[in-house]
């Protein structure tokens, strides 16, 4: 049983989300009017780690941003990116998602990251943040 304990424990994984979230309503200064411009923004990064000797390849399957109160999904959309880990790698990762509507409510939220190492699907989730409004 240690020995399985042993080799679960250094496995491929995620072992970090960091998530900032902010919301630009008004234009940056001197900025003309769009109509169509980005208001929300979201950035996630994951720290990953790789302890084997072998390449092993993660997909990040889905990024979903959450009010921590309610638990409603924003409005933003993520396409599926596979990452190789090099042998005995750690490495940073940033997903930067935008939209156009914002932040719904005022609540803090937290980034929910559903990732794929081999044939395990698991799912990680940052520590809940504020909105940063201007």
């Amino acid at each position: 049983m240690a020995a399985e304990k042993t080799k679960q424990s250094q496995s491929v994984q995620i072992t970090r989300v960091t998530l900032l979230a902010r919301e630009e309503k008004t234009l940056p200064i001197g900025q003309p009017p769009t109509p169509n411009r980005d208001i929300g923004f979201a950035s996630v990064f994951l720290r990953l780690e790789n302890p084997l000797e072998a390449n092993y390849q993660v997909t990040i399957q889905n990024i979903k941003i959450i009010n921590v109160s309610n638990g409603r999904s924003q409005h933003f959309s993520y396409s599926p990116q596979k990452i190789t880990m090099r042998p005995l790698e750690n490495s940073e990762q940033a997903f930067h998602l935008t939209n156009k509507t914002g932040y719904v409510g005022t609540d803090k939220v937290k980034a929910v990251v559903t990732y794929q190492i081999g044939e395990r699907v698991n799912a990680m989730t940052s520590a809940p943040v504020e909105v940063e409004r201007n």
